[in-house]
C-alpha cells in the first residue's frame, strides 16, 4: 500500500511540471475551448475523478474532430495519468500507444516523449520496470535536452522509482539524489524538492535505517507550507506514520494518520482518503482495536467502490476486513473476505502472468521474423557479393584503361610542361640581365642626381649668395641713393637662391617620400606667409605609410601649392589663408583657401594667374586641380594619386 500512495503522490506533483508544458491558445475559438476544458478539469481531477476524467474525453475528442496536435497530446497526457491513479492501467497504456503512433508520423520530439513517458508511467504502475526503462530511455533524449532542468530531475525521479521497486537501493538514492541535483539547478518550488527528500526517506527506511529516514521525512515537511500545501503535507504525514508504526510507536502513528485525515477533508481526495483509511485501519488491527478498525474499513470500502479503483486497492481493504474479523473471533465473516482478497491476488497475479506470457509470445514471433530476415538477407548478401565481383572486374578493366591513357597524357604534358620550363628559363635570364642593366643605369641616375644636386648647392648656391651680399653691400653704401638696378639686382638673385633650393629638393633621392613632401610643402608655406600681412591656418596630417613619389611628381605637386600661395598674396586682395593637406588611403589631397574678394575666369585672369599650369602640372602627375572662386573667396583643390608601382619601378622612371 506505501508504494501505491507513493505512486500517487509522485505522480500527481510530476503533473505540476509537466502541465507547464501546455499553454492556452488565444485562438481560435475552438483551440481555446479545448485547453479551457482541460484546465478546469485539471482543478478537480483529485476531488472529482471521474468528472474530470469525462472532460479529459470530450477535450480528446474534439480536438480529434478538428484536427488540434497541440490538444491531442496535451489530453493524452493528462487522461493516461488519470486512468493510472484510478488503477486502469491497460487503458492507460493502449491511449499512450496509440498516441505515440501518431507521434511519431509528426515531426515534433517533444510530442513523441509525452507518448513515452505516458507508456513509461503505466508499465511503473503495474511493475514492469524493465518496460518502463526502456520507454524511459525513448522520452529521455527530450527531456535531458531541454533547458527547463526539472524535465530531466523528474526523468531521475522515476527511475529512481523503478530502481527502489527492483531493491536496488543504492542505485535509486544516486538517481534521486540526481533529481535532487537538477531541481535545485532549476530553482524548482519547495515542493518538487519535498519530493526528493521524501523519496531519499522511504528507500533509507526500506534499508532499515529508519532515524535517518525520519530525518529525510522532516526536511520534506519543512519545505512545505501549511496553508497551501495540503494535498503534500497529507502524504508526508502518511508516511511519518507508516514509519512510527514500523517503530512500534503506536501513538505517533495513529496521531499524523488522524491529522492527515483532517487535513484531507479540506481538500477532499477521495482516493488520498482511501489510502488513509486502510492505513489507519492497518493500525488499530495491529493493537487488537477491531470494532474501529472495520468502521474505517466500511468508509474506505465505499469511497473504492465509488470512484472505481484498482484491484490492488480492493485487495488490501479485503485483507484488513478478514483481519479484523479475525480479532473479533468473528471466522464465519472473515471467510469470504479472505476469499475476496486471494482472488483479487490471483487476478493481480494472473494479469502479470498474462502480460509477462504476452511479452514472451512478442519477442517469440520477433525472434522468428528476425530469423527469416537474416536468412533474406544473406541470400541478398550473396547476390550483392556476385554483383561486386562482376563490378570489381569491370573497375580493374576501366582502371588498367584510364591508367593507360593517363601515363599517355602525363607523357605529352610532361614533354611540354619541360620545354614551357626551357622557355620560362630563359626568358628569366633575358630579364634579369635586363633589369640588372636597368639597376645598374639607375644606380647611375641617382648618383648624377646628387652630384648635381651637390654641385648646384656648393657652387651655383655659393655663387648666387655671394651676388646677394654684394647686392646688399652696394645697397648699403649708397643709402637713399640705391639706383633701381641694383634693387632688382638683390631681388633677382634671392628668387634665384629660392628656385635653386627648390630644384636641389626635387633632384635629392632623399627627398622622393609622401612624407617629405608634406613637411616641405607646410614649411615653405609658412615661411613665404610670414613675409606677408596674412594669417595662415593650416591643418596637415602625416601619411602612417612608407610611400615613395618620384622626384618630376613632388616638383609639380609643390608648385602647384606654390603657385596657389603667390596668386593669394598677388591677387585676392584677403586677410586669411587656409591651408589643408590630408593623406588619404590612395591619394593626397590639398586645399588652399583665401577670404579674398574673389574672380571670374576667363582667359585673361587664365593667363594672369597661371591657371593653366597649375592644371597642366597636376594633369601630367595624374592628379587635378580645381579651381572654385566666389565673393567670399577662392579655393584651390589639389589631388595626387599614389603610384601603384612598386618603389624600386618609381625609382627606375
Amino acid at each position: 500500500m506505501l508504494v501505491k500512495q507513493r505512486l500517487i503522490f509522485i505522480s500527481f506533483l510530476i503533473l505540476y511540471t509537466v502541465r507547464s508544458a501546455a499553454q492556452v491558445v488565444s485562438n481560435p475559438t475552438d483551440t481555446t475551448y479545448i485547453m479551457t476544458l482541460l484546465r478546469k478539469a485539471e482543478t478537480i481531477e483529485m476531488q472529482q475523478p471521474e468528472k474530470a476524467l469525462q472532460d479529459y474525453k470530450r477535450a480528446f475528442s474534439f480536438s480529434q474532430k478538428i484536427d488540434y496536435t497541440k490538444g491531442y497530446f496535451e489530453s493524452i497526457r493528462l487522461i493516461t495519468y488519470l486512468l493510472d491513479i484510478l488503477g486502469r492501467h491497460d487503458e492507460s497504456a493502449k491511449l499512450a500507444a496509440e498516441g505515440l503512433q501518431k507521434a511519431l508520423r509528426d515531426t515534433s520530439e517533444q510530442y513523441r516523449s509525452t507518448c513515452y513517458f505516458a507508456l513509461a508511467q503505466s508499465a511503473k504502475w503495474q511493475g514492469r520496470n524493465k518496460e518502463a526503462i526502456g520507454y524511459f530511455k525513448q522520452a529521455a533524449p527530450f527531456m535531458l535536452a531541454n533547458p527547463n532542468r526539472r524535465k530531466a530531475a523528474v526523468l531521475y525521479q522515476n527511475l529512481g522509482l523503478i530502481y527502489e521497486t527492483e531493491k536496488l537501493y543504492p542505485q535509486a538514492l544516486a538517481y534521486f539524489n540526481r533529481a535532487l541535483k537538477y531541481d535545485r539547478l532549476a530553482n524548482s518550488s519547495p515542493q518538487d524538492l519535498s519530493l526528493d527528500y521524501q523519496s531519499m526517506a522511504v528507500v533509507y527506511v526500506k534499508q532499515n535505517q529508519l532515524q535517518l529516514g525520519m530525518a529525510y521525512y522532516q526536511k520534506a515537511r519543512a519545505m512545505l507550507d501549511p496553508t497551501r500545501d495540503i494535498q503534500f503535507l497529507i502524504n508526508i504525514y502518511g508516511n511519518i506514520a507508516n514509519l512510527h508504526k514500523e517503530l512500534t510507536h503506536i501513538d505517533s502513528s495513529l496521531y499524523y494518520y488522524q491529522k492527515a485525515l483532517r487535513l484531507n477533508r479540506l481538500s477532499n481526495n477521495p482516493l488520498q482518503e482511501l489510502h488513509l483509511l486502510a492505513g489507519l485501519a492497518e493500525t488499530y488491527n495491529e493493537i487488537k482495536q477491531f470494532g474501529q478498525a472495520k468502521s474505517l474499513l466500511n468508509k474506505a470500502y465505499a469511497l473504492a467502490k465509488k470512484n472505481n479503483v484498482g484491484l490492488s486497492e480492493f485487495r488490501n481493504i479485503y485483507r484488513e476486513y478478514a483481519n479484523a474479523n479475525l480479532g473479533v473471533g468473528d471466522y464465519k465473516a472473515a471467510i469470504p473476505w479472505y476469499d475476496k482478497y486471494m482472488q483479487t491476488k490471483d487476478s493481480l497475479s494472473t494479469l502479470e502472468t498474462k502480460a509477462l506470457l504476452e511479452d514472451y509470445e512478442l519477442k517469440f514471433r520477433q525472434a522468428e521474423a528476425r530469423q527469416k530476415l537474416t536468412e533474406k538477407q544473406r541470400q541478398i548478401d550473396h547476390l550483392e557479393q556476385a554483383r561486386q565481383r562482376q563490378n570489381l572486374w569491370v573497375l580493374i578493366a576501366a582502371l588498367i584503361g584510364v591508367g593507360v591513357v593517363s601515363g599517355l597524357t602525363f607523357a605529352y604534358f610532361y614533354s611540354r610542361q619541360r620545354q614551357r620550363t626551357s622557355d620560362t628559363a630563359l626568358l628569366v635570364a633575358e630579364r634579369t640581365h635586363t633589369l640588372a642593366v636597368v639597376q645598374s643605369e639607375l644606380q647611375g641616375q641617382q648618383k648624377e642626381r646628387l652630384r648635381i644636386a651637390k654641385e648646384m648647392h656648393d657652387d651655383l648656391g655659393a655663387s648666387l649668395t655671394a651676388i646677394g651680399l654684394l647686392s646688399e653691400v652696394v645697397k648699403t653704401r649708397m643709402g637713399t641713393a640705391t639706383t633701381p638696378e641694383v634693387e632688382k639686382i638683390s631681388a633677382i638673385s634671392t628668387d634665384m637662391i629660392t628656385t635653386m633650393n627648390e630644384i636641389i629638393w626635387s633632384l635629392n633621392t632623399k627627398n622622393d617620400s609622401l612624407n617629405g613632401l608634406i613637411a616641405y610643402t607646410r614649411a615653405y608655406a609658412s615661411e613665404f606667409i610670414d613675409n606677408t600681412t596674412l594669417g595662415l591656418r593650416t591643418q596637415v596630417n602625416e601619411s602612417s605609410r612608407e610611400i615613395t613619389i618620384r622626384g618630376a611628381d613632388r616638383r609639380n605637386v609643390f608648385l602647384t601649392v606654390k603657385e596657389a600661395l603667390h596668386n593669394v598674396v598677388k591677387h585676392a586682395q584677403a586677410t586669411q589663408i587656409s591651408l589643408t593637406i590630408r593623406p588619404e588611403n590612395d591619394h593626397l589631397f590639398i586645399e588652399v583657401g583665401d577670404d579674398g574678394h574673389g574672380f571670374v575666369p576667363n582667359e585673361r585672369t587664365r593667363l594672369r594667374n597661371g591657371l593653366g599650369n597649375m592644371q597642366t602640372r597636376m594633369s601630367e602627375s595624374g592628379g587635378t586641380c580645381e579651381i572654385t572662386s566666389s565673393s567670399e573667396g577662392t579655393w584651390v583643390k589639389i589631388t595626387y594619386q599614389y603610384p601603384l608601382v612598386p618603389t624600386a619601378k618609381i625609382l627606375q622612371t
